[in-house]
């Protein structure tokens, strides 16, 4: 289990520049072994050193590139593949290791949704980015006039509010709540959700000038 202060979503990269002697062992069998890993939220403390505690919802991953450097360190490209839960931590011995679960969408009797409110969500998400890019917290050059083309989630109801909370300005925190929501139909009414009160937040940040 890789633990760190961010989380990965299902269907999304994560770069990895691992340094820390005890990841660099586990990434070593993960990839001698040609097995998955898990990446989980750190809850408290911190990602170098031990002794974090860490959340009990994560995402199994695969390392799809990997080079060695000279010194030993290791950059590492992996992507988020399917939820997991943990059903008990072991003992770190070298490095995090837990006994997990995929954790699939449950079902729901709600109607799914549409395909508005997906193109809505979209639109939300590219609406967050472009008022991020003009306080300079998301990468690319500021375009303060110009106009948004909404983000496309996708069709797929379980994959787009993952894609959504991944691509939008959010904390570790709301990406968190947005991968425990059990169901694909109510984890997209967390996502729209979150992101249209990062989309609050944005805007009101914008005309107080705390940018």
């Amino acid at each position: 289990m890789f633990a760190l202060q961010s989380v990965l979503l299902p269907g999304s990269p994560l770069p990895l520049h691992v340094f820390e002697p005890r990841y660099v062992a586990m990434l070593d069998t993960v990839i001698s072994t040609d097995t998955e890993m898990g990446v989980v939220l750190i809850e408290r403390g911190r990602e170098v050193g031990g002794g974090d505690v860490r959340c009990d919802v994560a995402t199994m991953a695969r390392v799809v590139e990997a080079r060695e450097l000279a010194d030993g360190r290791l950059l590492v490209m992996a992507l988020g593949d399917r939820r997991i839960r943990v059903r008990r931590w072991l003992p770190d011995d070298p490095y995090p290791c837990a006994e997990t679960e995929d954790w699939p969408d449950e079902p729901e009797g709600e109607s799914p949704p549409t395909g508005e409110q997906l193109r809505q969500l979209g639109a939300l998400v590219s609406e967050a980015r472009s008022l991020a890019r003009r306080l300079e917290i998301a990468p690319g050059p500021q375009h303060p006039a110009a106009e948004v083309v909404p983000v496309d989630v996708g069709r797929d109801v379980s994959q787009a509010s993952y894609r959504a909370a991944a691509l939008a300005p959010l904390g570790p925190l709301d990406r968190y709540e947005v991968l425990c929501t059990p169901g694909a139909g109510q984890r997209l009414a967390v996502a729209h959700r979150v992101v249209a009160d990062a989309v609050e937040l944005l805007r009101a940040r914008i005309e107080l000038g705390t940018g």
